[in-house]
């Protein structure tokens, strides 16, 4: 073999041995791109199965409107207040709405 031929041969090795590590790195990305697919269908079940239950409470809203509709404006007004304050305690800002009341109810 001449040396030009020998030369074209170890180049032609090395290409295929670059190309051979291409592939096994683009293999690797499509492992963890089916990995991450996987994660994501599991995530997107697990929306719509709180999505579901969630679905039935909002159903409600408007039944639970119009009965509020039908209580007198003392009602409504007290029925607002109560609620406005069991949602500050879970939202956590019950001092702003104490405050509020404590300075007259004015804004």
């Amino acid at each position: 073999m001449t040396t030009a031929s020998e030369s074209d041969i170890k180049e032609l090795k090395q290409l295929i041995q670059k190309q051979t590590e291409q592939l096994t790195d683009i293999q690797k990305e499509i492992g963890n791109l089916q990995k991450e697919l996987g994660d994501l269908k599991v995530s997107n079940g697990k929306i719509e199965a709180t999505l579901q239950s969630q679905q039935l409470l909002i159903q409600k809203i408007p039944d639970l409107t119009e009965k509020v509709g039908k209580l007198k404006n003392w009602k409504q007004i007290g029925l607002v207040v109560i609620t406005a304050a069991i949602s500050s305690i879970f939202t956590g800002t019950i001092g702003g709405v104490v405050g509020w009341l404590i300075r007259g109810s004015k804004i």
